[in-house]
């Protein structure tokens, strides 16, 4: 638990497995985007590095603001839905669990001054938007009736020297130890609790599992919440409406919550029933820079590229956990039943750390078919393995681990409009690849090796000055097994399996 610390559980945009290191999957989360932004590119899911004239191309494509000929407003609110479906590996009954919540997916205002040359410099546009970029919000549950592991294994083995990175015990804890650093969140809180104690005759540490067969029911909730967004603050330049050039700077917003609450009810001689809780909070900003071209050289073609530098993130973690034990019969057998009443709560502990996401790499195609409608191809390259924490000389480990684990991926996004008169259809499908590497993986767990899936579509309709988009959004993640906690045989996993929709209204006003 304390390389992984039971977390990175996420259900719905983004995918962590937890048999990788903690940082290495907060690497990937706090640099993986999906299309935000307005519904018209919420619509064509999110292809439109070669078009612009939209204010989700700000955190893009920045190039795009360049195409606008006036002045613009936009309110983009959002509707999310996250469906996850769970099961032990050990009992495949599957449980369902929902969650729906309101967001601002866009909100921007672009200025455009027009220049009036014959040649050469043609428009100015200065842009400001914020622009939605992942969510991280989602429930999902488990139940056993006869669970044949205990979370309290893994506080027993770490509590007796277990060692994560040799697979081997040392000496078992001090009860300073307990009391220190990351094991005062659990192993501290287990003992405080009684759920374990030392055995003289041992010379180890043990709980009522060692001494009794697991049989009990178990039953876990877990929750995430947060998301991250980008104020981009742009300047577009148009040339001869033949080539546009774009620049952003931008300011990433990052809040990200966890919880778990895990249950077990033995009904021993003596302990009766034991419950823990944990929160897990990192939050922060970011800044980053981003350029990029379109090139029109005929009316029906477009070529966009787009360059984004890492974004360089400055976040505080936040970690509390809690724990409470009841018991048929006192522990210390004094003839007394012994219950406590209040749970037990360690102090929280935050702590400051750097990440530094890789740089991005944008190409684009795209065809205006007339007054009848255009399309848009995006590729994108991102390696994520040059994800790295500062400072360095603190995260060697997780470092290596991340150049390890992730690899360079491809996200591919196309989308379509199609106008009939007033009213505008869209449609758009992207892929987002898969960034770890294949031999971070059981063999025979295939699902997890696949990358992400997002199907959209789309209406809108638009006169002189207003225009009102509408989009649904579907993402399809693959299905994932994490572990939840360790034992001493067989650690108990968990598959899961989650799909989010969003419904999103965009409400436009010219000048």
């Amino acid at each position: 638990m304390k390389k992984i610390i039971i977390i990175s559980l996420i259900f719905n945009t983004l995918w962590i497995y937890q048999i990788m290191a903690q940082n290495a999957g907060n690497a990937v989360m706090f640099s993986r985007y999906y299309s935000g932004g307005t519904a018209r590119s919420a619509g064509m899911s999110g292809a439109f590095g070669a078009l612009g004239g939209d204010l989700s191309v700000l955190s893009a494509n920045p190039a795009g603001l360049a195409v606008y000929r006036g002045s613009e407003f936009t309110f983009t609110p959002g509707f999310n839905f996250s469906s996850t479906n769970a099961a032990s590996l050990r009992n495949p009954t599957t449980f369902n669990d929902k969650h729906s919540n309101v967001v601002i997916n866009n909100i921007g205002y672009v200025y455009t001054k027009n220049m009036y040359n014959e040649k050469g410099l043609q428009t100015v546009s200065f842009g400001i938007a914020y622009n939605r970029l992942s969510d991280f919000n989602s429930n999902a549950y488990i139940k056993q009736s006869a669970a044949k592991t205990s979370l309290l294994d893994e506080f027993v083995m770490y509590a007796n020297g277990y060692d994560d990175r040799t697979g081997k015990y040392g000496i078992p804890l001090s009860e300073d130890d307990l009391y220190s650093g990351i094991s005062s969140f659990y192993e501290g809180l287990a003992y405080d609790t009684y759920a374990i104690d030392w055995g003289e005759n041992r010379n180890a540490y043990y709980s009522d599992y060692d001494i009794n067969d697991c049989n009990q029911p178990w039953y876990r909730s877990m929750t995430t919440r947060g998301g991250i967004g980008e104020y981009a603050f742009s300047l577009g330049l148009n040339f001869n409406h033949t080539l546009f050039w774009g620049a952003t700077f931008g300011i990433q917003d990052v809040s990200y919550r966890e919880s778990f609450y895990h249950e077990e009810t033995p009904d021993f001689e003596y302990m009766k029933q034991f419950k823990f809780k944990q929160e897990l909070q990192h939050n922060g900003v970011g800044l980053n820079f981003k350029t990029g071209i379109i090139y029109r050289p005929v009316q029906a073609l477009r070529f966009g590229l787009s360059i984004h530098t890492p974004t360089h993130l400055w976040l505080k973690r936040y970690l509390l956990t809690e724990m409470e034990t009841s018991w048929n019969r006192s522990p210390a057998d004094d003839g007394t039943t012994h219950y406590s009443p209040l749970p037990v709560e360690n102090d929280p502990y935050d702590n400051k750390y750097k990440i530094s996401t890789p740089w991005r790499y944008n190409l684009s195609v795209a065809s205006v078919i007339g007054q009848f409608g255009l399309i848009d191809v995006d590729i994108e390259m991102v390696n994520y393995s040059n994800n790295y924490i500062l400072p360095k000389s603190d995260y060697d480990y997780d470092n290596d681990d991340i150049s390890r684990i992730l690899k360079t991926c491809m996200n591919v996004r196309t989308g379509a409009e199609f106008r009939l008169g007033p009213v505008f259809l869209r449609g758009g499908v992207a892929y987002y690849g898969n960034p770890y590497q294949k031999n971070q993986f059981n063999e025979t767990i295939k699902e997890t090796l696949k990358g992400t899936m997002n199907y959209s579509g789309g209406i809108g309709f638009r006169n002189r000055d207003f225009y009102m988009d509408a989009a649904y959004s579907f993402m399809k993640n693959p299905e994932r097994i994490n572990t939840l906690y360790m034992s001493y045989n067989e650690d108990e996993q968990a598959k899961l399996q989650t799909n989010t929709g969003k419904f999103i209204l965009t409400f436009g006003f010219k000048f």
